[in-house]
């Protein structure tokens, strides 16, 4: 009797700790655990500027239970965030079009299960603020076509404009240095147009932000293939990768001259972030997401 006692005692003792650990007793006394444990946090979140969207990326989790991503944005840095997505485990983007050239916005991602459990949100926050872009542009030579030389970022829907035309940031055209040698160029308008180049790019996105020093004034080599950037008169950044470039002698003459580039221009006065960027880590302490 005295063994029975004590197995009834120990069984007791027991079950008491399983139900205080999260375990609940189905009828026929079978112990079914119950998952109160959320998935870790998505590490990895970066950004992917773009012209009227944004692409956030993260890593993968691992979790076996893993049922999906939430992708939240705020416009401020450490608060106020609202879930916009709700994504499958092997989702690893998202595309976020409901935003505005010029606006910043900052993302984090978490991580739930099957049971409803959410994550904190990602240890990166990331910042991005889109931008307008263009594709094949066509410059001529001021001197051969005056009327289809310029380029004005601010006004780019527009398109190609006379390079003496007020407002117009850059323009193309054939010199010589020493006398001696041809050579194409991009020309400022003016001293408050600085520019740099970048040297020689596989892409636009290879430059993600501008420098803020350094610039050069006045005129630099147009190179296929590198990318140049900008500090313009209204204090906004842009730049340009040129694609195409062509031009024909007859003797020392030229005949004919032209060069196409893509573009970029940042609309936030003094941000000269122009995409993509990975972004630095900036921890929202105290915050955890929540299933909508």
């Amino acid at each position: 009797m005295k063994e029975v006692k004590w197995n009834l005692i120990i069984f007791s003792i027991l079950l008491l700790a399983m139900i205080l650990s999260g375990c609940a007793v189905e009828d026929n006394d079978d112990f079914i655990i119950v998952d109160d444990s959320a998935p870790a946090r998505p590490r990895g979140v970066r950004s992917v500027t773009g012209d009227g969207q944004i692409l956030i990326e993260w890593y993968p989790n691992e979790e076996t239970d893993l049922k999906g991503y939430v992708i939240y944005r705020s416009f401020s840095e450490y608060k106020d965030y609202v879930e916009i997505a709700t994504v499958g485990p092997k989702v690893r983007s998202y595309i976020d079009n409901d935003v505005k050239n010029g606006t910043t916005y900052y993302y984090a991602v978490t991580a739930f299960d099957y049971d409803g459990n959410e994550s904190d949100l990602s240890p990166e926050i990331v910042d991005d603020t889109p931008r307008p872009a263009g594709k094949n542009v066509k410059l001529f030579d001021y001197i051969l076509d005056p009327n289809r030389s310029g380029f004005d970022f601010s006004d780019a829907n527009k398109g190609v404009q006379p390079f003496d035309r007020r407002g117009v940031d850059i323009y193309f055209g054939v010199g010589n240095i020493d006398g001696e040698l041809t050579v194409p160029f991009i020309y400022a308008t003016s001293d408050d147009v600085e520019m740099q180049d970048m040297g020689y790019t596989k892409s636009m996105d290879d430059v993600d932000m501008s420098p803020v020093e350094g610039f050069t004034f006045g005129v630099v080599e147009a190179i296929i293939g590198h990318t140049y950037c900008f500090y313009l008169p209204d204090n906004n950044f842009a730049k340009i990768r040129i694609t195409d470039l062509k031009m024909d002698l007859v003797g020392d003459d030229v005949i004919n001259a032209w060069v196409v580039f893509d573009w970029a221009y940042q609309l936030q006065k003094g941000n000269p972030e122009l995409a993509p960027a990975k972004k630095g880590i900036m921890p929202v302490v105290g915050y955890k997401g929540g299933m909508k």
